[in-house]
């Protein structure tokens, strides 16, 4: 079982680009992205440039002890309105189970405390059922739908939009740090 002391986020660096050029390819992740197709090198490393440069964003590298397990961003940061976008996906398949919401987890506290944002929303594909029960147990809410806003396997695909306050994390953040600093979550999610 996953311990949350043994996860840390850090930030991103040129080191990692070959690494999420993989994950962002693998057929465990590629799926659930608003684009499913292979991205070539080339076009990985312009967004990896445009990304580095880009202020409206925090991008970290979840660890799992001393491997990298997954990614992480928090974009279109609006400071103004305390609002962002966050994706996420763990990329390292031999992580314990648990590592998602440990990711999350410090991912969120960083949001929420370090960047002093009000805000963060979520879209997921709605086939996607176990990213919308993670999203639920972080204490995300269903905001609306963007029906057919994606095509898979020639297939229209509704988006779900969700979001997570503040002070919703401040009431789940507790229960959630304690059951995985002691190993009893519920949710075996990576």
């Amino acid at each position: 079982m996953a311990d949350l002391r043994d996860y840390r986020l850090e930030k991103l660096s040129e080191e990692h680009s070959r690494l999420i050029w993989e994950w962002r390819n693998a057929d465990h992740i590629r799926p659930y992205m608003n684009h499913d197709g292979m991205i070539p090198l080339e076009e990985h490393l312009s967004w990896m440039h445009a990304i580095a440069e880009d202020a409206s964003r925090v991008i970290r590298i979840c660890y799992y002890l001393d491997t990298p397990a997954g990614f992480v961003q928090f974009s279109q940061i609006d400071r103004v309105h305390k609002t962002c976008e966050w994706g996420f996906y763990i990329g390292e398949k031999s992580c314990p189970p648990g590592s998602g919401t440990m990711m999350g987890i410090l991912a969120l506290e960083h949001i929420f405390r370090e960047e002093q944002l009000s805000k963060v929303c979520a879209q997921i594909l709605d086939f996607n059922q176990r990213s919308l029960s993670y999203h639920r147990k972080l204490g995300f809410v269903e905001e609306g739908r963007l029906g057919r806003q994606r095509i898979r396997n020639h297939q229209p695909v509704d988006v779900v939009l969700m979001s997570l306050f503040r002070e919703q994390w401040e009431s789940r953040r507790l229960r959630l740090t304690e059951e995985a600093t002691t190993g009893h979550e519920g949710n075996q999610d990576r």
